[in-house]
């Protein structure tokens, strides 16, 4: 007796070095981590400016991307509990992932693969090695660990565990954007091949670091998974309910008790006790996982710089693990022990707050959105035309039109330019056009007014320039659509019209100087106006943001050379049609000073990307309430072989949340996105209202243990009232 004594203290006693596994374990983590995270941060923009979908399209693949890697686990889970063990699964998956890393980058080269098919093709292949690893490698990591002699540094290592997935996603967030945008390539004026190759790279790297620590790890054998049995007990019970008429019970699980042990069932009724809890959930990820896609959109109409640098749209998503990791230390030290003593916030009340404070955000996005609308292009609808009428004369001129119920109207001085939208169902647009100012009158006019029909066409929109040739006033509309939508990149659109003199030449570039970029824009004589046949319009370019000088070609003596027309400057999200004209003057046909109007044809992005990080605020804070808060509620509310199942039931909430994104994107019953972003706020406040009735109605398990310990306290109590019977006492101490 006294050696097994001796023996156990000695264990007890026995110091268990950290196991050296868990670091290739957790470099494992940080390369699959910025592998995911770095090709998901520009993954809705590959599906807009790349596979060319719109934005709804776009929305719906990225959150059906979504769906997937959260609906994979539970098979992961099954494969390494059951078959593989959990070495095996994850060393497989995880090269079934990177294959798919592979082929999303060569996909995504021009002209390789059929892009969208090979592209979707990876992304399903890394949907399900992301989705099957991502129950097991935690877990593995702490199956390295001796309990409960090493609970310390198991603790240690969740830390660093959870430490290297903010890691991983803040590094790949801040550097893939760049890869994308800053490098061309392939002829592209972004390199998505980059962009997806590099996070290939680190899934390799993470394959290669996991494998070499192979000599090291504590590999347990595959016992079965609790799922499979807790889905063949449901499955049992309901049949056996439906087929038997005569037997009757308190609960239907109980109708499995022919062939499954109490405990069990007491287990599954418990967990299903928690699951009618879950029910709300999936609506409070569909909110959280659209940043990723409709706030990433949404970045992309505003104005990233900084003065000193350039924020691209798809590195504002670095706020979130920003804030997440300055903010949960705040929560947990500070806010939670305040509101802990004064009775508040238990863990349904965290995830409660949770969610209303992700609703507020997406208020607060509404909001953002209704100022953007003031900034985005203005489409004609179908049947509609769009003229953009540009007074290239030094005195004002009157414009009218005689179809319409619009009254005339006026164009200033000061205003070089209007428009208008017209329906096209009454044929051609009738327009008048009067000289003003006198001015002009130092000048012989054989004719100060034009009338005439100016055509349209369908949702497009056209520069119609006003002009003097040979001393007649002349107004006309240039073949050459005008740039009404923003670029998907960010960058200025540019386009020009080129009033050609009998000394430049019929064919050449005009040229944008910058101090560090240069562009050209060509012009050729097919795009003269048929009215005007000394008038050119260049194809519209994206440039960056910056000031331009702009350059004109000339003969001079036979020799080409560049005269400086004046100079530009374009912002960020802006569409511009710019008037080059050769003489200040154009009554009076002399060469002078050459002169450059800019007409923004479409805003640029006024409104400041900063402005996003409330919202990005105010969902990370309640991020931190609902999501830790919700693992902790899965883990401490079910039995203790049920916790599997418990977490892979909250994973399957992401799925169903990035499911509900799906269908209200691809119905596209909404037009305006500040008005779905209202919808989903207003959905969730339904859904919090539901999730407070569940939860008021809800006993946490602590609870019934020490309603069942204060009941044995009473029962012991009662007992002792009574007489004891020593000599029964002392024939049970023997």
């Amino acid at each position: 007796m006294m050696t097994e004594i001796d023996l156990n203290d000695a264990d007890a006693k026995k110091k268990f070095k950290y196991p050296v596994s868990v670091f290739f374990i957790i470099v494992n983590e940080f390369c699959e981590r910025f592998s995911y995270y770095g090709m998901k941060t520009v993954l809705g923009l590959y599906f807009r400016d790349i596979l060319l979908y719109d934005e709804s399209e776009s929305t719906v693949y990225y959150h059906l991307f979504s769906m997937l890697c959260y609906f994979t686990p539970v098979f992961g889970a099954i494969l390494a509990d059951t078959y593989l063990g959990k070495f095996k699964t994850i060393l497989y998956l995880s090269i079934l992932y990177a294959c798919g890393n592979i082929m999303l980058s060569v996909a995504s080269i021009p002209n390789t693969l059929p892009q969208k098919e090979f592209s979707l093709l990876g992304l399903f292949i890394i949907g399900v090695g992301t989705g099957g690893i991502k129950p097991c490698v935690s877990a593995f990591g702490g199956e390295q660990f001796v309990r409960p002699q090493q609970d310390k540094q198991l603790e240690q290592f969740f830390s660093y565990f959870y430490i290297s997935i903010n890691a991983g996603s803040l590094l790949s967030t801040l550097l893939t954007p760049i890869l994308r945008e800053d490098i061309q390539c392939f002829g592209q004026s972004s390199c998505f091949p980059l962009a997806f190759g590099v996070p290939a790279i680190l899934m390799i790297v993470a394959i290669v670091v996991f494998f070499f620590g192979k000599w090291n790890y504590k590999m347990r054998p595959t016992e079965g998974n609790i799922m499979v049995d807790v889905s063949k007990c449901i499955a049992h019970a309901i049949g056996r309910k439906f087929r038997s008429t005569d037997e009757k019970h308190d609960h239907w699980l109980y109708f499995a008790s022919d062939k499954f042990d109490m405990e069990l069932i007491k287990d599954i009724k418990q967990v299903l006790h928690v699951l009618v809890l879950y029910l709300p959930i999936p609506v409070f990820w569909a909110l959280y996982d659209q940043q990723g896609s409709r706030w990433l959109f949404q970045a992309t109409r505003m104005d990233g710089s900084l003065g000193f640098m350039s924020v691209k749209p798809d590195q504002i998503g670095i706020v979130n693990p920003l804030l997440i990791i300055a903010i949960t230390p705040l929560f947990n030290s500070l806010i939670y022990p305040c509101f802990k003593k004064c009775g508040l916030l238990t863990p349904l009340q965290r995830i409660g707050t949770g969610g209303l404070l992700i609703g507020i955000s997406f208020v607060i996005s509404g909001i953002v959105e209704l100022n953007l609308e003031t900034t985005y292009p203005r489409i004609p609808a179908p049947g509609l035309t769009q003229l953009n009428f540009i007074n290239t004369l030094p005195c004002p001129v009157n414009i009218s039109y005689a179809h319409g119920n619009h009254p005339d109207k006026w164009l200033d001085v000061g205003a070089k330019s209007f428009s208008f939208e017209r329906d096209l169902m009454d044929g051609p647009i009738r327009v008048k056009a009067n000289l003003l100012s006198p001015r002009c009158q130092d000048v012989t006019f054989s004719n100060a007014e034009w009338t005439g029909t100016i055509e349209g066409v369908s949702t497009k929109a056209f520069s119609v320039v006003v002009t003097v040739r040979n001393g007649k006033l002349e107004v006309a509309r240039m073949k050459t659509e005008e740039p009404l939508d923003k670029a998907n990149s960010g960058h200025p659109r540019v386009g020009f019209i080129f009033n050609l003199n009998n000394d430049s030449y019929d064919q050449g570039n005009i040229t944008l100087k910058s101090s560090s970029k240069i562009f050209h824009l060509p012009f050729v004589a097919s795009n003269f106006s048929s009215t005007l046949d000394r008038l050119v319009s260049t194809d519209t370019i994206e440039v960056d943001v910056g000031t331009y000088k702009v350059f004109i070609p000339r003969k001079d003596g036979g020799v080409n050379t560049d005269d400086e027309a004046g100079s530009i400057t374009v912002l960020q999200g802006g569409c511009y049609t710019i008037v080059v004209q050769r003489s200040l003057n154009p009554l009076s046909g002399e060469n002078e000073d050459g002169l450059v109007m800019p007409i923004e044809v479409t805003p640029y992005n006024s409104i400041h990307m900063m402005w996003l990080l409330p919202q990005y605020f105010i969902i990370t804070a309640g991020e931190v309430m609902f999501s830790v808060t919700g693992l902790q509620f899965s883990f401490t509310q079910a039995p203790e072989r049920m916790q599997s199942v418990m977490q892979a039931a909250w994973l399957l909430n992401v799925a169903f949340g990035n499911l509900i994104v799906t269908v209200v994107a691809k119905a596209k019953l909404i037009p305006r996105q500040s008005m779905e972003f209202f919808l989903f706020a207003g959905l969730i406040a339904l859904d919090i209202i539901l999730f407070v009735i569940l939860a008021l109605r809800y006993t946490y398990v602590e609870d019934e243990k020490e309603k069942s310990e204060s009941m044995k306290r009473l029962r012991s109590s009662t007992v002792k009232e009574g007489t004891d019977n020593k000599a029964f006492t002392s024939e049970t101490a023997i």
